[in-house]
């Protein structure tokens, strides 16, 4: 065989080679960028939580978690709220739960914790109470997810020495974690008869669409939270 056709040959299965690299590293180039695309299409949100959030007596889309979400897709938000509320948990419920929940409606990007109240209803200890929630929020980051905490307050009727006591615990986490501090989730309806059922602790449709709106302004406040939003792609 002569110099020129061994040339030719060997040419031609450069080129070959060359194409079926090309090939290969432009399925899996547009994979990636399509596996990419599909997971930040929509940022998942955990509200984790008890009556408050569940929406005791109404249904869930009109308990805050999913008015939350309705208002920032209106916006042109990708987002998603997984209502992983339950009526009548304390911190420790909640953190019995949530391995669970994390396995069974994940993966999040983020958090909003709303818990407190029952613990405090019941005069549960404080120290036990603040306990279960750093667990909880230690276990949200060690996941990966942003996180934000909903303060609770007391009765005023409730002993001040534990009122205070109780009250205090959400800020001394925040600033222990770092994390953002929501100061009273009742904020605005609390024993107000127009934003809460007869028995004027859980909020009917109206207060938790005030709880909604105030909790979506407040997280747009947070250039951190506003840059892992997707848009909706139209």
């Amino acid at each position: 065989m002569g110099f020129s056709k061994l040339f030719e040959r060997f040419r031609t299965s450069i080129i070959r080679a060359s194409l079926a690299l090309l090939l290969v590293f432009g399925r899996a180039g547009f994979s990636l960028a399509e596996d990419t695309g599909s997971q930040s299409r929509t940022f998942r949100i955990m509200a984790l939580g008890d009556s408050l959030t569940a929406g005791y007596r109404i249904s869930k889309d009109l308990a805050f978690p999913g008015v939350l979400e309705k208002n920032l897709r209106a916006k042109g938000w990708s987002v998603e709220i997984v209502n992983a509320g339950v009526s009548g948990d304390t911190a420790r419920q909640a953190l019995t739960r949530l391995d669970w929940t994390l396995t069974k409606a994940g993966p999040f990007d983020a958090a909003l914790i709303e818990l407190g109240a029952n613990d405090g209803l019941r005069r549960s200890p404080v120290a036990q109470m603040r306990e279960n929630l750093d667990k909880i929020i230690v276990k949200l980051k060690a996941q990966g997810l942003q996180v934000f905490l909903l303060g609770m307050k007391l009765p005023l009727n409730w002993e001040k020495s534990y009122r205070e006591s109780f009250e205090a615990v959400y800020g001394e986490l925040a600033r222990k974690h770092k994390i953002p501090l929501y100061p009273f989730v009742l904020e605005g309806l609390a024993l107000d008869d127009r934003y809460n059922l007869e028995d004027r602790i859980h909020p009917n449709p109206e207060g938790h669409a005030l709880i909604a709106g105030r909790l979506e302004a407040w997280l747009l406040e947070s250039s951190e939270f506003r840059k892992k939003l997707p848009k909706i792609r139209r």
